[in-house]
């Protein structure tokens, strides 16, 4: 449902008649129209009567996350020290901000897509704006290339965000103002209109571009058509996962274990159909002429498998007399579908790549990006808005927009549009955000880091034997697209935060350094930092600070390569003694796995030549065949791996390797389930133990034994670090 809020019947009249709206007559104390997949209400002018219509009106029809919200209306413009031009008058803006003027608050609406209209901020005020009021409000952009400075008034926005973000998500709300006047003037005759009434000079300008407001309103409905498709196939999932489920006799959790199994089952295309012959073909029997004469001799409790595939009946049934026998079932369905059938859908979110180039135009960090729009039938107003390119918005908080690091990035996104935040959490942190929808349009936050920046490594991570093994976050998220990172249930939005006061992390690494003696340092933990290198140099200035610090050891893990990423490492000023205490962590795995998984990343033979160039300027480098990933024909890809990094590697000059087969926390993998619902990797019938789930433990340890002894092949066993889920066990225990 397309939701939309207007203060005045005024601003949205011509909007109605040529949407064919008609009048909802219920009690409903505020005015309302609809049409197909559209309710627009009147809200009244101010805060409390924004407020209390949106939060009423989607409480009553029960709105939820995939609706979206459209406000529209007209605004002033502010003047300020560069007073706009009068060709401002019937514009319509997109607005990328809200500030509630009086509490000073802000709210960020997500940018994803393109559309016909420039950008502006907007504040809302509690009486009508003045003219020449707040003059002082462009001075803050002074010296910020990108950054708008058309500012808006109007006395609602702030509070439909505050209601609406109570229901909706921020990446569903859209914001359209149109400028009728610059403020109240006691002096009619010096404002610049004509003299008609004030009623019919907002009227003209509202419509002086409404056909661009119609054609976004008929691609939200489209949009909106869309998820109503997707929501009722997630519906008769619902259907078929309840009737099979009393059919196996299910407790709560054998349900859940189950509605991941039929999730991951559909995803790799096998069917409800095929899952319906499976469990008939031997949890099933023919049906005799006499079936309920012989149900009642034998005692026997059957449930007939309804909404999975066909009716049945005529086929067979389920002869399940209890839970046990449900928990048979479901362990054999379970081991069916992992032996069958092989891998078919790809990670989410494939699509062009953005990538990010240095000086040398070398490319550095291709991002994941979909540009592609909605593809909408032909009709008068009708328009497909493709997704904005990744970092096309660069929020920066206020303290850092004249820094010199600012300015340095900015300088390498010319196009971007720049918005001023007051911490980073204030976009990052925003409540109900959707990382896949966010994926398709990623936005870029400067920030400074407070409080805790060095932490102990986690328990899921080998420490490769060192007494003080920490990391730090320079990044949250990663500029790669990994569908099994762990990094999409720990964080609740996919824009990228970089910190860029480094002084900070470096004190606190003296200090750490004078008070335990020592200190491995893993610099790109949770992120991939080298894939950043061409926007912030963060490794380099690492590297000088490595330098200064013999007691300090650094680990850069990735999943780069190629020669962009080996002149990077050539340029770092590090010292022959000092490479020896960078060690280069380089991820791999079989190319069939980068390819469905690990959007983004170098191709297997780009980090193996990367590998070979590090081990020829001196660097440690360790091998990570982590995580393993589950492939009906694991043995056979990884087999293949190993025989081309044995071929192409002095395996006798690494550092050494750590294996691992994938597993999470059930934290982490809960939130992935609910961003991702779709992707194999948050589906797949893990196995939880004290905490974390894993691939079952038969399956782990096959997968684990063959790569650890296939590594023996060439190292010793003391260069080879495994994980031990029993070093999490007892983590718990204590």
């Amino acid at each position: 449902m397309v939701y939309i809020f207007a203060a005045h019947k005024g601003e949205v009249e011509h909007l109605i008649k040529k949407l064919s709206l008609g009048k909802r007559k219920t009690s409903f104390p505020f005015l309302q129209y609809e049409g197909e997949e559209i309710l627009l209400t009147i809200t009244g002018q101010g805060q409390i009567n924004a407020s209390a219509s949106v939060a009423s009106t989607l409480q009553e029809e029960k709105a939820k996350k995939g609706d979206l919200l459209l406000s529209l209306g007209s605004a002033a413009a502010i003047l300020g020290r560069k007073r706009p031009s009068e060709d401002l008058l019937g514009r319509w803006f997109w607005i990328q901000s809200l500030e509630q003027e009086s509490t000073g608050r802000k709210f960020y609406p997500d940018l994803l897509y393109k559309p016909d209209f420039p950008e502006a901020g907007l504040i809302t005020g509690d009486k009508i704006l003045e003219l020449d009021f707040m003059e002082y409000r462009d001075t803050v952009s002074e010296g910020v290339s990108g950054f708008s400075n058309t500012l808006l008034y109007d006395m609602e926005s702030a509070a439909v965000f505050q209601a609406a973000n109570f229901y909706l998500a921020p990446e569903d709300f859209f914001f359209l103002r149109c400028v009728t006047d610059f403020g109240v003037s006691p002096d009619e005759e010096k404002m610049p209109f004509s003299p008609l009434s004030r009623q019919e000079r907002m009227q003209a300008l509202l419509q002086k571009e409404e056909d661009k407001v119609l054609r976004f309103i008929v691609f939200l409905q489209e949009k909106s058509k869309e998820r109503r498709k997707e929501e009722e196939g997630e519906l008769a999932f619902r259907q078929q996962l309840q009737s099979l489920s009393e059919s196996l006799h299910c407790s709560f959790v054998m349900e859940k274990q189950l509605e991941r199994l039929l999730r991951y089952a559909f995803l790799q295309g096998i069917s409800a159909e095929e899952v319906r012959e499976y469990l008939e073909r031997y949890f099933g029997r023919q049906n005799s002429g006499n079936d309920a004469l012989q149900d009642a001799e034998n005692g026997a409790k059957e449930e007939l498998l309804k909404g999975v595939g066909k009716d049945i009946d005529k086929q067979g049934r389920l002869t399940l007399i209890d839970k046990r026998a449900g928990k048979k079932a479901l362990s054999s369905l379970k081991e069916w579908i992992l032996s069958e059938r092989i891998l078919q859908v790809k990670c989410n979110g494939s699509g062009n790549l953005l990538q990010i180039h240095d000086n040398d135009s070398e490319v550095i960090s291709p991002i994941p990006c979909e540009r592609s729009g909605i593809t909408l039938p032909e009709g008068k107003w009708e328009k497909s808005y493709p997704y904005q390119d990744h970092f096309r918005h660069i929020y920066v908080e206020e303290a850092l927009l004249q820094s010199p690091e600012t300015k340095g990035i900015l300088q390498k996104f010319p196009k971007a549009k720049v918005i001023p935040i007051k911490h980073y959490k204030d976009v990052f942190n925003r409540k109900k955000q959707g990382r896949l929808a966010q994926s398709h349009s990623r936005k870029l936050i400067l920030a400074k880091k407070e409080g805790q920046r060095l932490y102990d490594g986690a328990v899921v991570c080998q420490d490769f034997s060192e007494s003080h093994f920490c990391y730090t976050s320079l990044l949250m998220n990663c500029p790669f697209h990994c569908a099994y990172c762990y990094l999409q249930g720990m964080y609740p939005s996919s824009n990228l935060v970089m910190f860029l006061n480094l002084e900070d992390y470096f004190a606190d690494c003296r200090k750490w350094i004078a008070e335990k003696g020592s200190l491995y340092l893993c610099i790109s933990y949770d992120t991939d930092l080298l894939a950043m290198e061409g926007i912030y140099p963060y490794v380099e200035e690492f590297a000088r600070f490595l330098n200064q610090e013999n007691a300090l050891r650094i680990e850069v893990r990735t999943k780069a390569g190629g020669e962009g990423l080996w002149r990077k490492m050539q340029r770092l000023p590090l010292s022959s003694e000092g490479r020896k205490r960078m060690i280069f962590a380089f991820t791999l795995s079989p190319e069939e796995i980068i390819e469905e998984a690990e959007e983004g990343t170098a191709r297997l033979s780009s980090r193996i030549f990367a590998i070979q160039k590090a081990l020829e300027e001196g660097y440690l480098v360790r091998l990570c065949f982590d995580p393993m990933i589950y492939h009906p024909h694991w043995k056979e890809l990884y087999g293949a791996l190993l025989q081309e990094v044995f071929e192409k590697i002095p395996m006798e000059q690494i550092h050494d390797c750590s294996l691992g087969s994938f597993r999470i926390s059930e934290s982490y993998l809960k939130a992935m389930g609910k961003a991702l619902p779709h992707s194999p990797h948050t589906q797949f019938p893990y196995e939880n133990t004290g905490g974390y789930y894993h691939y079952p433990k038969k399956l782990m340890e096959e997968m684990e034994g063959f790569l650890y002894s296939r590594l023996q092949e060439k190292l010793p066993k003391e260069k080879i670090f495994r994980w031990d889920s029993q070093e999490v066990d007892s983590v718990n225990e204590k």
